[in-house]
């Protein structure tokens, strides 16, 4: 199955993706992902900022917090510099993260619409701007 919301290699992209079909992150991607449902970072692939998501399997690098309902996965060589919460964690040989591990059943309670709205603020969406802008990449806006 092909995902719905691609960011392919190639350039860097920043925003705030909001989507309820299955994101695959393939280049640099700065910002917020809220992904109710599986979120797949390539190997080659980096994110700064953070992702809520339903599942997502990490093959590349992320710099930030991964706040997950189900499952998190990181395969082998996988970096998280940051914290991850989630119900259901595994990780490959080589993988690594830096901040705390928060394995939690009542981690399934958790509503990605809800943290939605605390992030979705104008004042956050401006820094995004602010920090971005004046750079040389695409950007993404998905609801």
């Amino acid at each position: 199955m092909l995902p719905a919301v691609q960011v392919v290699s190639g350039g860097v992209y920043f925003g705030i993706i909001k989507t309820t079909s299955p994101i695959r992150i393939e280049g640099d991607f700065k910002g917020i992902i809220f992904c109710t449902n599986k979120v797949i970072i390539d190997k080659k692939a980096s994110v700064n900022g953070d992702i809520l998501c339903h599942d997502i399997v990490i093959g590349g690098t992320i710099e930030g917090n991964v706040i997950c309902k189900n499952k998190c996965f990181l395969n082998e060589d996988a970096i998280v510099n940051g914290i991850v919460r989630t119900s259901k964690f595994e990780n490959g040989e080589n993988s690594s993260v830096t901040g705390p591990v928060y394995v939690n059943k009542e981690n399934a309670n958790i509503d990605v619409d809800e943290y939605y709205e605390l992030f979705n603020k104008k004042e956050t969406l401006e820094k995004i701007k602010a920090e971005y802008f004046s750079l040389p990449q695409k950007l993404i806006l998905i609801t």
